[in-house]
């Protein structure tokens, strides 16, 4: 149990580096008028690179260690594109649909990839055993 939760706190904080890393270029890319969608897949592929190197050498270390890197990479990217289009999807529909700010449209759509993200890392891309 105190190693579950060890990897979560791990997981959190690598997860508010990655945040961090998407919200300060999506802003700059929002600010010099790089269209939502654009901003956002670019935005999100800097905190996927900056996550899969964070969570492959720290959070999930010792899977990382047992797993082949080429599998691994392959379900990290696949895992990736489908939080990516999901978060996209939220964004978009958040902000372009119904009208929502950008930044709170933005908020929602990232809190809801990085639950999705947590559970297929753990259980798939770093295949940790319960």
């Amino acid at each position: 149990m105190i190693k579950r939760l060890a990897t979560l706190f791990k997981f959190g904080i690598v997860g508010v580096a990655n945040t961090a890393v998407d919200a300060v270029v999506f802003a700059i890319l929002a600010a010099v008028g790089v269209p939502v969608l654009i901003a956002q897949v670019i935005s999100y592929s800097c905190g996927v690179a900056n996550s899969y190197w964070l969570n492959g050498r720290w959070t999930f270390r010792d899977a990382a260690r047992r797993s082949g890197d080429r599998a691994k990479r392959i379900r990290f990217l696949i895992t990736n594109l489908i939080v990516l289009a999901l978060s996209a999807l939220i964004l978009m529909t958040l902000h372009d649909m119904l009208g929502w700010s950008l930044v709170m449209s933005k908020i929602l759509a990232t809190l809801m990839g990085m639950v999705l993200n947590y559970i297929a890392s753990r259980y798939w891309v770093f295949r940790i055993a319960t």
